[in-house]
């Protein structure tokens, strides 16, 4: 070690044993027989790489064994780059393109969700979800109600119009969609009417219904209620040539404002879907409809929009108050 020393002094930092002649290893300044300086973790001895931590060596793999988060789908100690969802399970990096559950947004494995259910159209269910499950078009109609009057109390009244309800698979609500986009962005809900035109003239006007994802768990299937609802609202107020961005923002400004009101985990996860949304139609239209509510009440808006068919900038907003 680059000094002198008695033969008596010269002893093992583990042991208290004279050293003489044996090997020995240096940790912390001090000599140790080789099988004195052990690991914490496994009690065996510490040769090659450690880790230390409080002036104690560690083997690496005991280290992050004890001091490293684990996957939340295999288990293995997370090193290196590990990705964390809101539910605050984290996972290796290599997980990341496990299936994921359509309404949580957890994998779906034994260790997270205890399984799930792939259905014949694609969606995703975990077992966590998989029990309130919306499957029976009485209960879609119950729900449909309750939501029609949660619609209500934002300042929408659909009053006696009708909205009846129908359950369908995702290759359902495709072919029936009017928009390019959505054939490009997965759909959990429709609302369909038809407009009849004679010689450039509106001769008739008639709401078909509401379709919205089967199997989708009640308080997702909620969001997607109101927001359906709020596109009726639309066609039953005659808000024609609205921009898609425009009438998807206010139907998705809708679900924010009743997620808001239900102050659950599962009412978060939503809140933070819709507020950190990078679609340009759904997300970007929300965040101008958000503020467009700070500038405006919500009945002055609506009746901006019908006239302008965009959302206010801050003058305009001015000259409306």
């Amino acid at each position: 070690m680059g000094k002198y020393w008695h033969t008596h002094c010269f002893v093992c930092a583990g042991c208290g044993q004279s050293l003489k002649s044996d090997r020995f290893v240096v940790f912390g300044d001090k000599p140790w027989h080789t099988d004195c300086l052990r690991c914490p973790g496994c009690h065996k001895p510490v040769i090659g790489q450690y880790i230390e931590k409080d002036n104690t060596p560690w083997h690496v793999a005991c280290f992050h064994q004890k001091f490293t988060p684990a996957c939340a789908v295999c288990g293995d100690p997370l090193q290196g780059r590990y990705f964390e969802d809101f539910w605050g399970n984290r996972y290796c990096a290599k997980h990341r393109n496990y299936d994921r559950c359509t309404s949580c947004g957890r994998i779906v494995c034994g260790p997270l969700t205890g399984g799930g259910m792939r259905f014949s159209d694609g969606l995703v269910i975990c077992n966590l979800c998989c029990d309130g499950g919306i499957v029976t078009e009485a209960r879609a109609e119950t729900l449909l109600q309750e939501m029609r009057q949660s619609l209500s109390q934002i300042g929408l009244n659909l009053a006696n119009a009708p909205t009846p309800v129908h359950l369908a698979r995702r290759d359902e609500l495709h072919r029936f969609s009017r928009h390019k986009y959505h054939q490009e962005h997965p759909l959990l809900g429709l609302a369909r009417w038809q407009v009849t035109r004679a010689s450039g003239r509106v001769v008739d006007r008639s709401f078909q219904d509401i379709i919205i994802q089967q199997n989708l768990p009640e308080l997702h299937f909620r969001t997607v209620a109101i927001h359906e609802l709020c596109h009726a609202w639309f066609f039953y107020n005659q808000y024609e040539g609205l921009p898609l961005e425009v009438e998807e923002g206010m139907c998705v400004l809708m679900e924010y404002l009743w997620l808001r009101r239900q102050k659950t985990r599962e009412a978060a996860y939503f809140i933070r879907q819709i507020t950190q949304s990078p679609d340009p139609i759904y997300g970007d239209g929300f965040r101008q409809a958000r503020q467009a509510l700070k500038r405006l009440p919500m009945k002055v808006l609506l009746q901006y929009l019908k006239e302008k068919r965009r959302f206010p900038g801050a003058i305009a907003a001015f000259f409306y108050h």
